[in-house]
């Protein structure tokens, strides 16, 4: 359905690249950005307006790791075996709106359950539901009784890795990931130990390469990282034990980390209901985390923002607390607000999403002041203004996106 051409004016405008910016108007039609210009070749206009005054307006967030298949407990193993197939396909779906009600217009999802959050992607996609543009990985591909082995599929060799990939993209993976290390939420696992081997690694690599999907992996101990790097990886997710090599060899190849502070961060806060392996494992190395994150940071490596959504205590819709805690770890706010949009956009090959410019999709969160000087406006959804999801605003109600109304938005609607 067209929606009538909307103007945005008023306020600060930050596109996903460079510091926000006054005096512009961002023109919205047809579910896309029509035209980014300085407020007076806007004068003409007599369509919708939102007042933007006093706000900025940015990009919608990409969170580059969730698991909309995981639900926050404090045993999540548990109480996944706990659902039914179709408990589980409404589950993904609402899990999927509470992050759009929380400024997540975009996702990664990186380890499903049978494949039905393919399923959840697509009926987004075709709009008979609302939610966030959702990227999936299928089914993580690990060792036998490797991490993740209880949502995953289990290879061993080269040739495993291969039909694990194949089979994913028999099932609409948009990308894949693959298990380097042992990890924190799988029980008799060492986080720092290395799994599959470079070439079982590789061999997933190249295969998913050659049907044009990226590949990243869980990696947290540093010789499964220096696997996953020579294996040619797109990006590492976690990172505890960065060493000073493996920052090199990120920085010269550009890999990514997605580095799901929020998921330790709320390990810790929740420890008390974790069970005893998952509670030990992280007071073991939450310091590691942090610690690696802050020297690759400052080594000038590039981040996308990632959560781990849906890990114990991890909250769907909480997404945008990653920003501050980047922040607080010491990354500049601004380089913060673009690993959470324009980063994260291009690690998803997601070009025409995470940026303001002209024909990108109008994927827009408007929030208060300048959230440079002030990363909570962007980092706590209650003091989100506004969300667009392809022009047409979210109604926003509890943790879930309401029926939408496709009429343009006014001022008076915040």
């Amino acid at each position: 359905m067209a929606v009538e051409p909307m103007l945005f004016a008023g306020g600060l405008v930050f596109d996903g690249l460079a510091p926000p910016r006054p005096g512009l108007g961002v023109l919205v039609g047809d579910g896309r950005i029509a035209a980014i210009a300085p407020l007076a070749e806007f004068g003409g206009f007599a369509g919708p307006r939102v007042d933007t005054t006093g706000a900025t307006l940015m990009p919608g967030l990409v969170d580059a790791h969730v698991h909309l298949g995981l639900e926050a407990t404090g045993d999540v193993v548990t109480t996944l075996r706990q659902r039914s197939v179709g408990d589980m396909a409404l589950r993904l779906l609402e899990n999927a709106q509470a992050t759009l009600a929380g400024g997540i217009t975009a996702i990664r999802d990186l380890g499903g359950v049978e494949w039905l959050e393919v399923s959840v992607r697509d009926a987004i996609r075709q709009g008979r539901h609302q939610g966030p543009t959702i990227r999936c990985a299928g089914k993580v591909l690990t060792i036998t009784g490797g991490h993740g082995s209880w949502i995953g599929l289990e290879c061993d060799g080269p040739t495993d890795y291969v039909r694990g990939v194949r089979l994913n993209v028999k099932h609409g993976a948009d990308c894949i990931k693959l298990m380097a290390t042992g990890g924190v939420l799988t029980g008799g696992v060492d986080p720092l130990a290395p799994h599959p081997s470079t070439e079982e690694l590789a061999a997933a690599t190249r295969t998913a390469h050659d049907f044009g999907l990226k590949v990243t992996a869980h990696a947290q101990g540093a010789r499964g990282i220096a696997r996953a790097l020579e294996a040619g990886v797109d990006s590492i997710e976690h990172g505890f034990e960065l060493t000073d090599a493996i920052i090199a060899t990120m920085l010269e190849n550009g890999t990514y980390l997605v580095p799901t502070l929020a998921a330790m961060m709320a390990l810790l806060a929740l420890k008390d209901r974790l069970p005893a392996f998952a509670r030990d494992k992280a007071e073991r190395f939450s310091g590691m985390h942090f610690a690696s994150f802050k020297r690759f940071v400052a080594a000038g490596g590039k981040v996308a923002l990632g959560t781990d959504a849906g890990t114990p205590g991890n909250q769907h819709g909480e997404n945008a607390q990653e920003l501050a805690h980047m922040v607080a770890l010491g990354m500049d706010p601004l380089a913060a607000l673009v690993a959470g949009t324009s980063n994260a956009a291009d690690l998803l090959n997601l070009p025409d999403h995470g940026r303001l410019i002209s024909g990108a999709v109008a994927d827009l969160l408007l929030v208060p002041g300048d959230p440079v000087a002030d990363i909570s406006a962007a980092a706590n959804p209650a003091r989100h203004l506004g969300i667009w999801k392809g022009g047409v605003p979210v109604a926003r109600r509890g943790t879930a996106v309401a029926a939408f109304d496709p009429a343009p938005a006014s001022a008076a609607g915040f």
